[in-house]
């Protein structure tokens, strides 16, 4: 029994030793993960089953082994996992696959990966690692599969790649890779696939890639690539797919691309190819989608395109191809989308497009296509989005068109359309966008169409329909946008218009509607636009529409509204323009108006408004377009408090009961250009200002007691009485219009007259023109010269014989100096080029001076004068203490003297001074060269616009000397570049670019390694999801929440503006409107501070 026990105790521990031992035998490969583990942090326990007791890692999570039990993989891929790559990794010496995509690993990569002898696949893509690719990486001989895209890897592509003589696949694509394309990868004829687009490659596309005999993908994207599109491509007989879409590509596109007979798909878009569309892509049988658009191509469209029969999507917009859309394309049966919109087309749209039974999808707006609507186009029963806006197109538009497809979006705007509008466009209530304005429609709104339950915008501006605003709409619950003005309509406005829950915008200006505006508008939550001018309502103004908090711009003028005005519209605290003017409204402005501080337009003259002007009216600071009050009957003084309204540029008082003393403080007003106080009953001496030394004698008539200076008696003079009979305010209002048009005109033609005479005498002595008060016209009253008796010899004495030390700048046409006059007045001095050194000088001369002398704004640099002398051209413009904005943003790359504070007040007076030029000179000038060294600050950092050399006035048709190509690098809107057609959306790139230089401090265009053109830095970052503290200027103080709030709100305006499609770009008065939010949001915001939060980007800006 003894013996018995002894043996049952030993067998009892033997059975523990070795459970012990086995618990605890982990083999060496699971010990090397385990060791590989520690680098990595585990942020969702995801690696919970690689245990340290048990005896192989073959079972756990992301492991695979061999029959032998040896680890050949590790795919860890989405596992959440961030730290650091180990190469104890490269320990596992049978390991094949390492996959570690899609994890936030971060760091270099380790150059010991070398190590992992037998990796065939290797993927870290959609990490964080950065640094330079590691050349012995490529030491790996087996490696098949390289893949590293989505990280921030930066530095040049090994030429060592040439070594990895069995990779099929090369993906690196969405890093910050550089440099030239190494000339080694064409030892790799295994290769399959290269994707390396979205980085800063540069230089040719490398020939040696033609030798890459087994490539099927070739994507190259997203670079800087130029040059030619090499011929010896057509060597690549198994090429599928070749993706080179935003480089800078030039030249031809390559005939021999024919030969590549397996192309699948061709995306050469967003480059600069010239020359025609070789019609040797018509032998590309197999091609699905072909994508050319946004380049420089012209000549005509070949029909052998109709030979691409497997073809599925065709793009050639916005190129400049002229001639006729071939009818060959109508043979490609299985094409589903044909954009050849913004080229120069003529001729008619071909009916054998007609036959395209698949097509979905079809543009061919902005040319020149005449002609009718081919009525075959009833038949495309798959179309769901045609557009051909903005063309010459006739007749009737098919009465079946929709009735057997699912349509949502058509717009034929901008045509000669007549007849009426088809009742079956929303037969399927699929159709979601519908513009049909500025043609000759006539007739009602067919029911079908007043019953679309899926239509969000509704535009039928500009034609010729009648009858009533119908009932039905009321119930297009899915309604953001109404646009109905400029037509026939009639009848009352229903009161179920207030069920339009979504509804933005409702424009129902220039028709006949009559009766009352109804309560139930006020339930309209979200309208931001509401134009109902020039109709025939009447009754009071609800006061629900005070409820409307949303409102941007409210238009009630030229209507027949009586009574009061509610105090209820002081609510609407987001509103940028009231009109109301012309109607019939009585009893006091109310003071609530006051509260309207984002207003800009105050339009409230034509009316019978009586008592005094509300003191609160001065809050308005935001004024700057005009405050018109005119033809009323308002008594008392002028409130002082109107001198607050330091932005104002019209200020219309006059045919009113007013009395007192004229304020000084109006007088102070330096941004203001009109100032009518006429027949009133005003008395004392007109303060002695520059803004009313400047004024008409005419802006002061009428009052009894007034004059002009304290050394002339002031007496009544014959003063007509002021009428309160209707229609003499409703006149006077439209006359005051029309002799001011009169007198601009008269200026300008007498301005042009004057230097056509001084430029054809062409006298030995120097012809100065001062810009002086006149009596003779308001244009001429506008300018002035600042010192009367000033020669062309005081300029030689103020500038030292313009001397090389008063040179403070040069432009685009010249030469600026500084000039210190005997007086100690500071004038800046514009030379431009003689004639002789460049033949554009005389025009460039004559449009600044055509176009600066008709401006006067607060952030324009004022033009004092001009001189001719000889072959001398000379500018005279305001000086600016604190030179231009480039300078001190980019002068000293480690200080800066701007803050955050003084950088968005220069951002916002340089968009007001370029709002005034889109918006508010007539006709609409477009400076084409706007950039930070053309904002000029004077000593309080406001900011000026200048450097009006390449200004273009859009309706100056002799202005030839505009033709030319315009701007500065880094500035210039990418479709410029391709269509050179200029418009102020290329103005608004242009600004956006400029608050990208503001909140990131760097100049436009840096060095490749510094991340290249600035647009493509920030965006790229935005897509990396980089944190905004990283684009964020670093010389400035980040640590205030507000500030950096601010600037990232800034940072994303700056985004909308540089657009890549001019249609996604807001126009000024938005970017105005949108900074003026950001200022307001980052004061009230109380989250955390935006430069720990990455930027996100809307993935169609990418």
């Amino acid at each position: 029994m003894a013996i018995f026990r002894a043996s049952s105790k030993f067998i009892f521990l033997f059975v523990i030793c070795y459970c012990v031992i086995f618990v605890s035998s982990l083999n060496h490969e699971g010990n090397l993960l385990l060791i590989f583990k520690r680098n990595l942090i585990d942020n969702d326990n995801s690696l919970q089953s690689w245990n340290s007791k048990d005896s192989t890692p073959c079972y756990w999570d992301g492991i695979e082994c061999s029959d032998d039990y040896k680890v050949i993989s590790v795919n860890l891929s989405q596992f959440n996992l961030s730290g650091n790559l180990s190469s104890s990794i490269c320990e596992l010496r049978r390991l094949t696959i390492l996959n570690l995509s899609k994890n936030f690993i971060s760091g270099p990569l380790p150059s010991e990966l070398a190590n992992c002898g037998n990796l065939e696949i290797l993927d870290l893509s959609t990490n964080r690692f950065h640094g330079e690719i590691p050349p012995q990486l490529f030491k790996i001989s087996s490696l098949r599969q390289l893949l590293l895209s989505e990280n921030f890897l930066f530095g040049r592509i090994p030429e060592e790649l040439g070594n990895m003589t069995m990779l099929e696949e090369l993906v690196v694509y969405s890093n910050n890779l550089t440099d030239n394309i190494p000339s080694s990868i064409g030892m790799l004829k295994n290769l399959k696939i290269i994707r390396a687009g979205l980085n800063i490659l540069s230089g040719p596309i490398p020939v040696e890639i033609s030798e890459c005999d087994s490539l099927e993908i070739l994507g190259l994207a997203q670079n800087r690539l130029e040059g030619p599109l090499p011929k010896e491509i057509q060597r690549l007989k198994n090429l599928t797919t070749l993706i080179l879409w935003q480089n800078l590509l030039t030249g031809a596109i390559s005939s021999e691309l024919g030969n590549c007979g397996n192309l699948e798909l061709l995306a050469l878009n967003d480059n600069a190819f010239t020359g025609d569309i070789p019609k040797e892509l018509g032998k590309l049988s197999k091609l699905k989608k072909l994508y050319i658009y946004r380049n420089k191509l012209n000549g005509t469209i070949p029909p052998e395109l109709g030979n691409c029969v497997s073809a599925v999507e065709i793009d050639l917009s916005e190129n400049q191809l002229t001639g006729f859309i071939p009818s060959e394309l109508g043979q490609i049966p299985a094409l589903r989308l044909l954009h050849l919109f913004e080229n120069i087309l003529q001729g008619s749209i071909p009916a054998e497009l007609g036959k395209l039974k698949q097509l979905q999808n079809l543009d061919l707006s902005i040319n020149n296509l005449t002609g009718n609507i081919p009525l075959i186009f009833q038949n495309l029963t798959l179309l769901e989005d045609l557009q051909l806006f903005d063309n010459n197109l006739k007749g009737v538009i098919p009465p079946l068109i929709g009735a057997n497809s699912n349509l949502s979006v058509l717009d034929m705007s901008e045509n000669n359309f007549v007849g009426s509008i088809p009742a079956n466009l929303c037969k399927s209530q699929t159709l979601m966008f519908l513009s049909l304005g500025s043609n000759m429609l006539s007739g009602n709104i067919p029911y079908g169409l007043k019953t679309c339950k899926s239509l969000v915008q509704l535009m039928l501006g500009g034609n010729r329909l009648t009858g009533s605003l119908p009932l039905e709409l009321s119930s297009l619950n899915n309604l953001v946008s109404l646009e109905l003005f400029q037509n026939r309509f009639s009848g009352p406005i229903s009161s179920e218009v207030g069920n339009l829950k979504n509804l933005e915008r409702l424009l129902l200006s220039n028709n006949y509607f009559l009766g009352t505006l109804p309560p139930e508008i006020g339930q309209l939550q979200r309208l931001v636009s509401f134009n109902i001018s020039s109709n025939h309502l009447s009754g009071s103004i609800p006061r629900e529409l005070g409820n409307c908090t949303t409102l941007q711009r409210l238009d009630l003028s030229r209507n027949r509204f009586t009574g009061n005005l509610p105090e209820e519209f002081g609510d609407l605290v987001k509103l940028e323009l009231l009109k109301l003017s012309d109607n019939r409204l009585n009893g006091a402005i109310p003071y609530t108006l006051g509260r309207l501080a984002r207003l800009t337009d105050l339009q409230m003259g034509g009316n019978y408004f009586s008592g005094r002007i509300p003191v609160e009216l001065g809050q308005l600071t935001a004024l700057q377009i005009a405050l018109n009050i005119s033809y009323n009957a308002l008594s008392g003084e002028i409130p002082d408090d109107l001198g607050n309204l330091q932005m104002l540029e019209s200020l219309y008082l006059n045919n009113n009961q007013l009395d007192g003393a004229i304020p000084s403080s109006i007088g102070d007003l330096s941004s203001l250009l009109v100032c009518n106080l006429s027949h009133n009953n005003l008395v004392g001496t007109i303060p002695s200002t520059p803004v009313f030394r400047r004024m008409e004698a005419s802006n002061f008539i009428g009052n009894p007691g007034i004059c002009s200076s304290e050394t002339d008696p002031c007496h009544p003079s014959f003063t007509p009485s002021i009428s309160a009979d209707l229609s003499l305010m409703k006149q006077g209002s439209s006359r005051d219009k029309i002799v001011s048009i009169v007198a601009v005109v008269i200026g300008l033609v007498s301005l042009v007259l004057t230097i056509g005479v001084c430029w054809i005498v062409k006298c030995s002595m120097p012809v100065l023109v001062a810009f002086e008060n006149s009596e003779k016209t308001e244009a001429s009253d506008t300018y002035y010269f600042p010192k009367e008796g000033f020669t062309y010899q005081d300029l030689l004495e103020a500038t030292g014989n313009f001397s090389e030390s008063a040179v403070i700048g040069t432009g685009a046409c010249g030469t600026v100096y500084k000039a210190i006059m005997s007086d100690g007045m500071l004038i800046a001095v514009k030379k431009l080029r003689s004639s002789g050194e460049a033949s554009n000088v005389d025009n460039s001369f004559r449009a600044e001076i055509l176009t600066l002398g008709k401006i006067r704004h607060r952030n324009i640099v004022k033009l004092y004068g001009f001189c001719y002398h000889q072959e001398s051209n000379l500018l005279l413009y305001e000086h600016m203490e604190n030179g231009s904005l480039g300078e001190l943003l980019h002068g000293n790359p480690n200080k800066c003297s701007l803050d955050w504070d003084a950088r968005y007040k220069i951002a916002l007076g340089a968009a007001e001074g370029l709002c005034y030029l889109h918006c508010d000179c007539k006709p609409q000038i477009i400076h084409r060269d706007i950039k930070s060294n053309n904002i000029l600050l004077d000593a309080s950092l406001e900011a000026h616009v200048g450097d009006f050399g390449l200004a273009k006035l859009i309706d100056l048709p002799f202005s030839k000397s505009m033709s030319a190509v315009a701007g500065s690098y880094g500035y210039i809107a990418p479709e410029y570049a391709y269509t050179m057609k200029i418009t102020e959306k290329c103005d608004i790139y242009s600004f956006g670019v400029v608050l990208l230089e503001l909140v990131t401090g760097k100049s436009p265009v840096q060095p490749i390694e510094q991340g290249g053109d600035l647009v493509t830095w920030v965006r790229r970052s935005a897509q990396n999801m980089m944190p905004t503290s990283t684009i964020f200027d670093q010389r400035l103080d980040l640590s205030s929440r507000r500030t950096t709030e601010e600037m990232s709100l800034v940072l994303k305006i700056a985004l909308f503006c540089t657009s890549l499609s001019p249609v996604n770009r807001p126009t000024m008065r938005e970017v105005i409107a949108m900074m003026l939010d950001a200022k307001e949001a980052s004061c009230s915001s109380t989250s955390s501070p935006t430069s720990e939060t990455p930027l996100e980007e809307d993935a169609a800006n990418r």
